[in-house]
């Protein structure tokens, strides 16, 4: 008989994905000791307006360049492949036919807990995986764990907190950036970096990312003068 494995889900726009999207999958990994993190970029977020969202494919192509370093990492194309809206309980009805008599951990920030009641089929999401709520500090923890607790209460919710270090770094920022034609790098993997700079989406500034013409080195420490070198006492 298999032993159960412990999938973890990390889904989104992903426009573009970020370090801080790539700590928090990495920190739920580490925390309830998942097997696997699978991301998956949504095709047609209901809930989002898709104004200037690029391609699924390239936010895909995005994220399996990210997450290529991970061996814990992998990404998915089922929302993207799929018809007509992103709906989460669709995508995890697929996950448990794909991976059956495994626990699916469905990894969200704590924006998504509070507005889960908004969702579509909420009372099916909460029956079909355990919640791990990325907690980002006391004030959050305290408003986590009181909708936690009304969550359990009233659907038999498994939902767990998670901690992790906040980093503040969003895709709203970078896609700022990159119109600005200003730097990110560090907010995101240099590879990512060059394949949106290659593909020319989101800007079509180049991003300052260029190094100096010249690099400064700092003089050598001059040699100390002596009488031997005919300098005078």
């Amino acid at each position: 008989m298999n032993q159960e494995r412990k999938i973890g889900l990390m889904g989104g726009t992903f426009n573009p994905v970020h370090y801080a999207q790539l700590l928090l999958a990495e920190s739920a990994r580490e925390q309830f000791a998942l097997d696997r993190v699978i991301f998956i970029p949504s095709g047609y977020p209901y809930l989002k307006e898709p104004k200037d969202l690029p391609s699924g494919d390239l936010r895909y192509q995005l994220v399996k360049i990210a997450t290529k370093d991970n061996p814990y990492f992998t990404c998915s194309r089922i929302e993207i492949d799929r018809t007509g809206d992103t709906h989460t309980i669709d995508t995890l009805n697929e996950m448990h036919r794909m991976y059956p008599g495994d626990r699916l951990y469905f990894i969200m920030g704590a924006d998504s807990l509070m507005d889960i009641e908004k969702w579509y089929h909420p009372a099916d999401i909460m029956k079909s995986c355990t919640i791990l709520a990325a907690v980002r500090d006391d004030v959050d923890r305290e408003k986590l764990e009181a909708r936690r607790e009304e969550l359990i209460g009233k659907y038999g919710a498994d939902i767990e907190l998670l901690d992790y270090c906040k980093m503040d770094i969003s895709s709203t920022m970078i896609r700022e950036r990159l119109k600005n034609g200003q730097s990110v790098r560090y907010l995101l993997p240099e590879d990512c970096i060059e394949f949106i700079r290659t593909k020319s989406f989101y800007t079509d500034r180049p991003v300052e990312e260029e190094l100096p013409s010249k690099v400064y080195i700092p003089e050598k420490k001059r040699k100390k003068v002596t009488k031997t070198d005919g300098a005078l006492s």
